[in-house]
């Protein structure tokens, strides 16, 4: 059997459950993002008009539903 002092095991755990939170808000923010950047990915917005759409294709231009120009895919950056 292991001895330890009281001070010694209330801080054992303390450390535990800040390690275990630390994880599970890292794993969250990780998988937010993930989640994130899926749902922009057939995000695409129109360069003439400005009409955003959603267009699951893989084509690297698309059509705008909007002006019916065609539109290269690139990547939306968050303001």
């Amino acid at each position: 059997m292991i001895q330890t002092s009281l001070t010694n095991l209330i801080l054992f755990n303390l450390c535990g459950m800040l390690l275990l939170l630390g994880m599970l808000w890292a794993g969250r923010a990780l998988r937010e993002t993930l989640r994130e950047r899926r749902r922009r990915r057939h995000k695409v917005v129109c360069g003439l008009c400005g009409h955003l759409f959603t267009n699951e294709s893989k084509d690297l231009a698309v059509e705008c539903p909007a002006c019916e120009h065609m539109v290269p895919r690139q990547e939306l950056l968050d303001l």
